[in-house]
């Protein structure tokens, strides 16, 4: 997986999905872990592009395993990141370029 800013808004934006689905689910019980759970997200993404905006590969790297680990639960989902060619975007126009 490419440790830049489009794969860690990718996921960030899979994990924020998943956790407001949850967060329906369970409504209205469950909204201080979502909160809880959002926030964590929303700091693991903004720290990570802040990481690659510096140059900061390590951190950026290590950030963005942990937004996947947050994303583990829900690994069986189709619209996992993981789940996806990264070679070749959902949007790719046929003979052209990744």
């Amino acid at each position: 997986m490419p440790v830049d800013l489009q794969t860690g808004v990718r996921v960030y934006q899979f994990v924020v999905d998943r956790l407001e689905k949850r967060r329906c689910e369970q409504y209205p019980a469950g909204r201080e872990e979502y909160e809880a759970d959002w926030t964590a997200a929303h700091d693991l993404e903004k720290t990570f592009a802040e990481a690659i905006n510096a140059s900061d590969l390590a951190t950026a790297e290590s950030l963005l395993q942990e937004l996947m680990n947050m994303a583990e639960p829900w690994r069986d989902h189709p619209d996992h990141p993981d789940n996806h060619d990264e070679h070749e975007p959902d949007d790719a126009v046929p003979g052209s370029r990744a």
